[in-house]
């Protein structure tokens, strides 16, 4: 009986990490995968990694925060957008091509920039 009270209160306590994990990745990366996160954020803080995706849609990148905003400006130009500087919106920042205009909310802090496409 004490086996299966030992049991139960370690599934307890592993459930609400879990949880808690999950409420930490969503609430600061927009992401309900924390392995998926925590692992983008080791490579962008302990490798030299440059930028992670770490979500398909809405499409999510951590990047290293040392030039983070021209190094989100030379992603997109590398995918053939140009950065609209007019359109700027705070912390969205606005990029187009001859067909589309995408824009990026962009927030940098000391570990790294989180980089969240809208279209």
């Amino acid at each position: 009986m004490e086996r299966y009270k030992c049991f139960g209160i370690i599934l307890v306590i592993f459930v609400a990490l879990l949880s808690l994990a999950v409420l930490i990745s969503f609430n600061k990366f927009d992401t309900t995968n924390p392995i998926k996160t925590g692992t983008a954020l080791a490579k962008i803080m302990f490798t030299k990694t440059e930028i992670v995706q770490i979500q398909e849609y809405p499409l999510i990148y951590l990047a290293k925060p040392a030039n983070a905003q021209q190094t989100l400006i030379n992603f997109m130009e590398q995918r053939g957008y140009k950065y609209l500087e007019d359109e700027r919106m705070a912390s969205t920042l606005a990029f187009g091509n001859e067909t589309s205009k995408n824009y990026v909310q962009f927030s940098v802090n000391k570990y790294y920039s989180k980089w969240v496409f809208n279209k």
